[in-house]
C-alpha cells in the first residue's frame, strides 16, 4: 500500500466510525489515531476531513486516551497544514483550521473584539473592498486640523492615508486603524456607519489559540463516552422540568473568558450573534448536565436589552469545546428559541442536548412553551427540509400550531411508525413547515400563549402612547410615559435606582402603559413595580423569571393587542 493510499484508509476509516463507541471500533479509533501520527496528508479535502474527526472524538471521547491523541493531533495539525503544496493549501482557505487565512467583513462589535484580542493577526483584505466612501467617512471623524488638506485632495486614497498614518505604529493597519476609530465612541452612529463599509478583514490562523483546532476552555476535566450517546430519557417535558443542581453563574473574569472562546467558535466559521458580541459578562450562566456536556447562557448588556423581551444566547461545550449554539428569547411564560450544531459535531447526541439547552432555559425564565419558527425546520431553507429536520422537533414533543398541519404530521408520523422503510416526501415536508412548532410543558395554558405578532403589535401600541403624551420632542412624551406608569403603579420615586434600573424602566414603561395600570389590582402593582427595576438589573433573568409570573399584566397586554388586531 502507499503512503497517499495508507491515509486515505486512515482519515476514511476515522471518519467512518467517529461516532461509534462500541469496544471493537473504540479499539481500532484509537489504533488509526496513533497510526497517523506518522502519516502524511497531501490532499486539503481529506486534511480537512480528518480534522473534523479529531474535533469531534475531542469532543467525545471513548476514553482518556483517544482524547489525548486527538488532543495532541490537533495541537500539532498546523504543521500537516504548512507540509500541503501551495495550490492545496489555497483549498483550506477559510476553513477555521489552524494556519491557514479566514477571509471576512466582521461587524463593528467582532472587530473591536479581534482588535483587543488577536493583536498582530488581522489586516485588511484591501483586494475585496470595492467602495470606499464609507472608509473615508469613518476616517475623517479620526482627521486632525492639520490633515484634512491633505485628506481632501485627492490626492491620496484612504488605503494610502492609512498606510501612510499607521506607518510607525507597530501594529497591522486595521488594528491601528479600529484603536483610532475606538476614540470616537461617542459617535452613536459609528457601529452603523462601519458595517455599512463592508471592510474585509484576513484573520491569519498561524498559531491561534481561537482557531478551529485549538479553541477549546481549559481547566476541566475530562469525561469520557465508553457508553456512546445520550438520547433523551422518555418524554422531552419531563426532563426539562427536572431540577438543575449544577446550574451557576461566573465570575465576570471566568465569563469573559466563555465570552472569547463563544465569538471565536462563530467568526472561524463566518458567523456571528449579538447574543455573543454583546454579552453581559456579569451574566453568564453555566450549567453542567454531565458527560462533560456543559450549557452557557449569556445575558445582554444593558443598553442591548430589549425593551419587552429577554434574550438570551446559549453555547454548547463538550470537553471544553464549543459543539454547538444559539439563542432564546423569551417573553412571559414562553421563549422562541433554535438550535444549531456545528459541522464537525453532527452525529452526536443533538435531540439530548437540545432537551438540555431547553431545561437550562426552563430553570432561568419559568418558560413553560417553546416556539420553533418554520424556517427552523424547512420553511425557506431548504437544507433544514432536506434533512428532515421537522420529525427532529416532532419527536421532541412539538408540534404544529395549525389544527391541519397537526393532523396531517399525526397521519404522517403513524404511517412511518408503521413502515420503517417509510420517507416523507419533500413535498410533504414542506406542507408540514408551512407553520411554527410548539412544546408545551405540563400546565401550560393557552390562555398563557402571546402570539409572535404581538411583539410588533405592542410596538405599535407603544408608540401610540409614546404620541398621545404630548410632548415637545419624542424624548420628552417618553419621559411623561413612564412618570404616568410610575404615577398609576404607586411609585413614590426612582432616585436611589441605578443609571440601568432606570434606562430599563423607561424601555418598558410604554408597554405597561399600554395595558392601563391605572386601573389594576394592589398586587399586580405592586409586582409590576419589581418587574421594572429588574428589567435594568444586573441580570435580565431575573426580570424574565418575574414576568413569566405576572398574569395581569399579560391577560391586559393580550386583550389590548387583539382589539388593535381587529
Amino acid at each position: 500500500m502507499t503512503a497517499p493510499q495508507k491515509s486515505r484508509r486512515c482519515v476514511s476509516r476515522l471518519c467512518e466510525i467517529r461516532t461509534r463507541f462500541d469496544v471493537g471500533h473504540s479499539r481500532e479509533k484509537l489504533q488509526l489515531l496513533r497510526e497517523l501520527n506518522g502519516v502524511r496528508v497531501r490532499k486539503a479535502r481529506e486534511l480537512e476531513r480528518l480534522h473534523g474527526a479529531l474535533c469531534f472524538i475531542r469532543a467525545f471521547p471513548d476514553s482518556i486516551a483517544h482524547f489525548k491523541a486527538a488532543h495532541s493531533l490537533l495541537m500539532h495539525f498546523e504543521s500537516r497544514v504548512l507540509a500541503l503544496s501551495v495550490a492545496e493549501r489555497t483549498r483550506l482557505e477559510d476553513s477555521g483550521i489552524i494556519g491557514t487565512p479566514l477571509y471576512y467583513a466582521f461587524s463593528y462589535e467582532v472587530a473591536t473584539w479581534m482588535a483587543q484580542r488577536l493583536s498582530g493577526s488581522v489586516s485588511f483584505y484591501w483586494d475585496d473592498i470595492e467602495e470606499f466612501s464609507r472608509l473615508d467617512e469613518l476616517l475623517e471623524l479620526m482627521l486632525l486640523p492639520a490633515e484634512a488638506d491633505y485628506f481632501d485632495s485627492g490626492y491620496v486614497s484612504g488605503r494610502e492615508w492609512i498606510e501612510l498614518a499607521s506607518k510607525n505604529s507597530g501594529v497591522t493597519d486595521f488594528h491601528w486603524f479600529i484603536t483610532q476609530l475606538t476614540q470616537q465612541r461617542r459617535n452613536p452612529a459609528l457601529a452603523q456607519t462601519y458595517n455599512a463599509a463592508e471592510l474585509s478583514l484576513v484573520w491569519d490562523l498561524h498559531q491561534a489559540a481561537f482557531s478551529k483546532s485549538c479553541n477549546i476552555l481549559p481547566g476541566r476535566k475530562i469525561r469520557t463516552r465508553e457508553h456512546g450517546m445520550r438520547k433523551p430519557a422518555g418524554a422531552a417535558q419531563t426532563d426539562i422540568m427536572r431540577p438543575i443542581d449544577s446550574l451557576q453563574k461566573l465570575t465576570p473574569r471566568a465569563a469573559t473568558k466563555l465570552v472569547d472562546v463563544a465569538m471565536a467558535s462563530l467568526a472561524v466559521r463566518h458567523r456571528e450573534t449579538n447574543h455573543f458580541n454583546c454579552a453581559n459578562p456579569r451574566e453568564v450562566y453555566v450549567a453542567d448536565v454531565g458527560e462533560g456536556i456543559s450549557i452557557a447562557v449569556f445575558g445582554l448588556q444593558h443598553k442591548d436589552r430589549f425593551a419587552l423581551e429577554c434574550t438570551m444566547g446559549y453555547l454548547i461545550l463538550s470537553n471544553g469545546a464549543p459543539v454547538g449554539y444559539g439563542g432564546g428569547s423569551s417573553v412571559f411564560r414562553q421563549v422562541n428559541i433554535g438550535l444549531n450544531i456545528f459541522d464537525e459535531y453532527r452525529g452526536s447526541e443533538a435531540a439530548f442536548l437540545w432537551v438540555q439547552v431547553m431545561r437550562v432555559y426552563h430553570h432561568l425564565t419559568g418558560c413553560t412553551r417553546y416556539i420553533a419558527n418554520a424556517y427552523q425546520f424547512g420553511s425557506d431553507n431548504e437544507e433544514a427540509l432536506k434533512s428532515g429536520a421537522f420529525w427532529f422537533y416532532y419527536r421532541l414533543g412539538y408540534r404544529p400550531v395549525l389544527p391541519a398541519v397537526r393532523k396531517q404530521a399525526r397521519s404522517e408520523f403513524m404511517r412511518m411508525r408503521g413502515d420503517r422503510s417509510y420517507r416523507s416526501s419533500l413535498r410533504t415536508l414542506r406542507s408540514l413547515s408551512s407553520c411554527d412548532m410548539h412544546l408545551v410543558l405540563p400546565g401550560a395554558r393557552a390562555s398563557e400563549l402571546f402570539e409572535e405578532r404581538w411583539i410588533e403589535t405592542s410596538s405599535m401600541l407603544a408608540t401610540q402612547k409614546i404620541a398621545a403624551a404630548g410632548g415637545q420632542t419624542r424624548a420628552e412624551s417618553a419621559e411623561r410615559v413612564a412618570a404616568g406608569v410610575a404615577r398609576d403603579l404607586g411609585m413614590r420615586s426612582v432616585r436611589n435606582w441605578s443609571a440601568a434600573e432606570t434606562d430599563g424602566f423607561h424601555r418598558i414603561a410604554p408597554f405597561v402603559a399600554a395595558a392601563k395600570p391605572a386601573d389594576w389590582p394592589a398586587e399586580a402593582k405592586r409586582s409590576m413595580r419589581a418587574i421594572l427595576r429588574a428589567k435594568g438589573g444586573e441580570c435580565e433573568a431575573e426580570f424574565a423569571r418575574l414576568l413569566a409570573k405576572h398574569d395581569h399584566f399579560l391577560s391586559e397586554l393580550r386583550t389590548r393587542c387583539r382589539r388593535a388586531d381587529r
